[in-house]
């Protein structure tokens, strides 16, 4: 062992033996309001430190622990509360991160499955996935179909069913995807200019070959930053193309949803 080693070892076992302990505090936070969580749960999986023993709670959702004992591995903080998800992320006690600042982020366990984009000072606003007019396909991907007719089935009558326009969203974006299932793997988020071509090319596709789909320029896919933010959710972060494009979301190699967006 070096000199190096040998006094940061020396140093190490000193802070443990002098009874060094650390801190963790921060806020439980509404990642879809941007609030913080009023009377939350926050605990330290796998030891004695939670707000349960706290008097009076955490009514404005902010917490402290003090005197974590400094450890080799990383601690896991989790926070909840009935009607809610469950929050959870990792931190490290030692010598060099002895007061830790991190917020967790919980929400509201009725909110529906889909893309969200947080706004400031107001709820998150939820993008429309127009599913009716998707054709899941195989090699393609996914393809939107312009327009269809289908039958009223009070009147009998024939209604066409057009495509709505993209939704306008900023260039730079952090989304945040609710996944419906309760898989923990991580997502995959690619952004791909749009193209109109005849769906006889896109067979794959399933639909009649005498429509117009709109699918994705697979050979101009642009990945998308994506990590987990709480139970089920994930936040999507980055730069999308500019103008039109199709934004899918894939989980296991299998997409979960696709949004027809227009970049501004």
């Amino acid at each position: 062992m070096n000199k190096t080693l040998l006094f940061t070892a020396l140093v190490a076992l000193a802070l443990v033996a002098c009874g060094k302990k650390g801190s963790i505090s921060g806020t439980i936070m509404d990642p879809f309001s941007g609030k913080s969580v009023e009377m939350p749960t926050v605990w330290i999986k796998g030891t004695t430190f939670t707000s349960q023993k706290i008097p009076g709670g955490l009514p404005d959702g902010k917490f402290k622990f003090e005197g974590i004992p400094l450890s080799d591995s990383a601690y896991t903080l989790q926070a909840g509360k009935p009607k809610y998800s469950q929050g959870q992320v990792k931190f490290m006690i030692n010598k060099d991160n002895l007061d830790v600042v991190q917020n967790i982020f919980i929400y509201r366990q009725d909110v529906a499955p889909g893309l969200y984009r947080p706004i400031e000072g107001k709820e998150a606003e939820k993008i429309k996935a127009n599913a009716i007019y998707q054709a899941v396909c195989r090699e393609s991907v996914v393809g939107f179909r312009l327009k269809f007719t289908t039958e009223n089935p009070n009147t009998k009558k024939k209604e066409e069913n057009n495509l709505p326009p993209p939704a306008n969203v900023p260039v730079d974006v952090a989304f945040l995807s609710k996944i419906a299932t309760s898989v923990t793997s991580p997502i995959e988020v690619t952004s791909y200019p749009v193209l109109s071509e005849s769906a006889k090319k896109h067979e794959d596709c399933g639909v009649d070959p005498k429509e117009t789909l709109l699918v994705p320029n697979l050979s101009k896919g642009t990945s998308i930053t994506s990590e987990y933010k709480s139970e089920n959710l994930y936040e999507i972060k980055g730069t999308l193309l500019k103008g039109k494009q199709f934004l899918t979301i894939k989980q296991d190699g299998k997409l979960v949803n696709a949004y027809y967006l227009n970049a501004q």
